[in-house]
């Protein structure tokens, strides 16, 4: 299943999702990795240094999509910027006009 807008695939199916009790806002790319950790830290009554290698997968992939949505939302406000630059058409008047000056 692949995601409108991101470069990661959905591994994990609904149904997998929904049996390993995933809560909604965590159904996203990286819950392929958050069902081996919780089992694991369910396993191992949530020691903190357990499941190191799982947990570090996870935020690795968690860091990864916040970083790919940065980088989309920066080419969005780029492409405002170049938009709202371009001149003027004829027949509009500016909002706020020019110093004579200027």
């Amino acid at each position: 299943m692949e995601v409108e807008g991101s470069s990661k695939k959905m591994i994990a199916t609904q149904e997998e999702m929904v049996e390993a009790r995933v809560p909604l806002p965590y159904r996203d790319q990286c819950a392929h990795l958050l069902i081996p950790l919780n089992k694991c830290r369910q396993a191992e009554f949530y020691l903190p240094w357990k499941c190191e290698n799982e947990r570090h997968s996870y935020e690795k992939c968690e860091y990864e999509l916040v970083m790919e949505r940065m980088l989309q939302m920066q080419k969005i406000r780029e492409e405002e910027r170049a938009k709202s630059k371009q001149p003027l058409s004829q027949g509009t008047v500016p909002l706020i006009p020019k110093p004579a000056n200027a």
